[in-house]
């Protein structure tokens, strides 16, 4: 049995447990669920929380036994914390955006993506990432639109209260991009786990939950380490 560490870098209990609550693990490995400790920010809304939360985490992990086969890194955005783990450990570990961007571009029945994220501050620095991901001197036109925002904070995400505004949200974006081939949503947020199968009965497309695909692709990254 696998042991995968699902590691939320910021401090809100909230998004850990929606994550237990809806991500569900193939029959070979078993997840054990981390929150930051409370002097990580509440939410990660840019580069200064991304290397704030960054900081109190590697101090809180640096001397504990991390016995994983695979660490997933729940923040949506080219966070630190992928690179500076990955110095430490001997194990895969794999944040969940670029999953979710790998699947975009290795899956062929996908014609062209955008990233929805949750605050507008993201715009930006999401861009910038997947330019840098794909190794681009420009933004990829060919297989994405840029990246769309809910305007809804990480925390109140999985509320069903929010779901009505997601959902308006959503068919505005879809709309804007309707001549544009869109025939999946890459969903940029941890506090986004399950809303793809809420959204998928909404709206006649993929919508990817990037937790899950990232549990799926780490454990493809574990069974080929263990064959080396």
């Amino acid at each position: 049995m696998y042991q995968v560490l699902v590691l939320n870098p910021n401090s809100s209990q909230k998004v850990t447990d929606n994550l237990r609550d809806t991500v569900l693990a193939p029959s070979t490995v078993e997840l054990s669920f981390y929150t930051a400790p409370p002097s990580a920010p509440k939410e990660i809304t840019g580069e200064e929380t991304s290397q704030q939360s960054e900081k109190v985490v590697l101090d809180d992990l640096k001397d504990k036994k991390l016995n994983y086969d695979g660490i997933l890194v729940c923040c949506y955005s080219d966070h630190p914390l992928v690179r500076s783990l990955a110095k430490l450990v001997d194990c895969p570990v794999m944040g969940i955006m670029q999953a979710t961007l790998l699947y975009a571009l290795s899956n062929g029945t996908i014609r062209k993506s955008f990233v929805l994220t949750s605050v507008s501050e993201w715009l930006p620095l999401l861009d910038k990432a997947i330019v840098d991901f794909v190794g681009a001197d420009s933004f990829p036109s060919g297989k994405f639109q840029k990246t769309r925002a809910l305007d809804v904070n990480v925390t109140n995400l999985s509320d069903p209260e929010q779901f009505a505004k997601i959902e308006k949200k959503v068919s505005g974006f879809l709309d804007e991009y309707k001549d544009d081939e869109i025939d999946c949503v890459l969903l940029g947020c941890a506090g986004m786990a399950g809303l793809d199968k809420k959204l998928a009965e909404k709206f006649p497309l993929q919508f990817i939950d990037s937790v899950k695909i990232g549990v799926d692709f780490l454990t493809g990254l574990m069974q080929f380490k263990a064959r080396e």
